[in-house]
């Protein structure tokens, strides 16, 4: 009886150290790629509601109509919104390779977010200051997305997690409040494009 209990007492300190060490960062970069995967996908549809020229210019010298240039549209941005999706899903499912792809992304992203400066100071001197989304996520979360992603229990958590246990952690009402988000960025991305 007491070997029982010295067995349960050896597993129970076992888990405590994995517990405390829980991945950080990865609902942020899910939400990330989700919602650009968002925003690729509505910005078709914007520039048709919003009058906006249409990000596909060439399709002019064939003399569409709005609704089937923005169609077309929609269908050459669906691979793109794809590729997003895929790379927050499989974060969202522990995929190895994925962590350092999107440390290495939102790193890039971010000093790309300096760029985004030079567009606010420039759209704020004519009262536009939707430009200020995009420099919120390239100069705030791309990098803390970056730094949380590239933590030491991150990185331990991607190595010894298998894609069943990823999912369970990350199941339930997780990735519908994950999309929540992602709906919520994409959309004020996609219009900050054209605003």
């Amino acid at each position: 009886m007491d070997e029982t209990f010295d067995l349960t007492k050896s597993n129970t300190s076992s888990v405590a150290p994995e517990k405390g060490a829980e991945p950080q960062g990865i609902g942020m970069a899910v939400a990330f790629d989700w919602g650009l995967a968002v925003q690729i996908l509505v910005t078709p549809f914007l520039s048709l509601f919003l009058k906006a020229p249409n990000y596909l210019s060439s399709l002019k010298q064939f003399h569409f109509s709005p609704t089937a240039t923005t169609l077309i549209s929609f269908m050459v941005s669906l691979p793109f919104a794809a590729v997003c999706w895929v790379a927050g899903e499989g974060l969202r499912r522990g995929w190895r390779w994925m962590r350092p792809l999107q440390v290495v992304g939102n790193s890039l992203l971010f000093l790309m977010g300096f760029v985004s400066l030079f567009n606010l100071w420039k759209d704020s001197r004519t009262g536009n200051y939707w430009s200020l989304v995009p420099t919120i996520i390239l100069l705030i979360f791309s990098p803390l997305i970056a730094w949380r992603l590239s933590r030491p229990a991150t990185k331990q958590w991607f190595t010894t997690v298998s894609s069943t246990e990823a999912r369970k952690r990350h199941g339930g009402a997780w990735p519908w409040l994950i999309l929540l988000w992602a709906i919520v960025g994409g959309v004020l991305q996609g219009l900050a494009t054209f605003l």
